[in-house]
């Protein structure tokens, strides 16, 4: 992994530009000079322990807050007029959704028809109640008997009134149960399935990002540092590696151009990028060294996080 920040995607027209963004309540800056491009379609993870900045940013991006400084562009549209124009294709989702507590599920989505502007009829909240799994008895529970991962549902299909091309979603999965989670996962997913669509995630679990993202970008006290596919940042993922001769393995994998973390009794670490693990095999069985053991050593985001987060630390504020 390199030391630089990248912050666009070659050959891919971003759903979201933003340049030196900043974000400033009285002495504390929030948001501090952040530049990135956000690729259209495609699950989009902003990922940062709590207090990073986030939610900050993510609010910026929907029109809830100006910045202090700098520029965004919402496909393509810049300025006070081209982003109020965008904003009318973003659906956001930012905290805890909020919904009348003594309406319905369904009668929540069509109230909300009117304060969105959407024409869509009895037709697409029926749609959007089942895109979420709250059809049948769901849709006719009032939302203050709703269960935590059933108003995140509706949150979500809030968002989706009007058939926005970018979804903004502000830690979705906080306070659910494991089904609560993976529910919520598996209808990110969908919603994004086909590049039909943007979704923006911000977390702050590697596992979400790992398991829903496609790109990521990583956060720390307002700063960018690492911007770019989730598979690129696991390239400072290892491997364990235990063979039937480790004198002679070490010897051919560095004789391959391998690194070798360590060496101890439970195999050899080999520094490797997650999908890759065959290529280690492949220069042992070359070299007659046969593996008996061949498994993850780490977590792939997790090292690359815990890699890009560490360089920070050591930088001087």
């Amino acid at each position: 992994m390199t030391d630089a920040v990248p912050t666009s995607f070659e050959g891919v027209t971003p759903a979201v530009s933003v340049s030196g963004l900043t974000k400033r309540f009285g002495r504390v800056t929030a948001v501090d000079g952040v530049s990135l491009d956000i690729p259209s379609g495609g699950v989009f993870g902003l990922l940062g322990p709590n207090g990073s900045g986030k939610t900050t940013l993510l609010s910026m991006l929907s029109g809830f807050i100006n910045p202090t400084d700098g520029s965004m562009t919402l496909f393509g549209h810049d300025g006070p007029a081209g982003q109020a124009q965008a904003l009318h294709n973003v659906g956001a989702l930012i905290e805890r959704p909020i919904f009348w507590p003594y309406l319905s599920c369904r009668d929540n989505l069509k109230c909300l028809q009117g304060v969105y502007g959407s024409d869509g009829g009895d037709a697409e909240v029926e749609d959007l109640l089942d895109a979420v799994n709250l059809g049948g008895d769901a849709a006719r529970r009032k939302f203050r008997a709703c269960s935590t991962g059933m108003k995140q549902r509706l949150g979500i299909a809030a968002t989706l009134l009007g058939d926005p091309s970018l979804l903004i979603l502000d830690e979705p999965t906080n306070g659910l149960d494991p089904v609560g989670i993976v529910e919520v996962r598996d209808l990110i997913r969908s919603l994004a399935a086909g590049g039909r669509r943007t979704v923006i995630l911000a977390s702050h679990l590697l596992n979400e990002v790992e398991q829903v993202c496609d790109q990521v970008a990583v956060l720390r006290r307002g700063k960018l540092l690492y911007c770019g596919a989730v598979a690129d940042m696991s390239a400072s993922a290892s491997a364990l590696v235990r063979t039937t001769d480790d004198d002679r393995a070490v010897t051919a994998l560095a004789d391959a151009g391998w690194d070798i973390r360590s060496r101890s009794e439970d195999g050899l670490e080999v520094a490797v990028a997650s999908g890759r693990e065959w290529e280690i095999s492949r220069d042992l069985a070359n070299a007659g060294v046969y593996i008996s053991q061949l498994r993850p050593a780490s977590g792939s985001l997790e090292a690359g996080f815990m890699e890009v987060t560490g360089q920070a630390e050591q930088e001087p504020e």
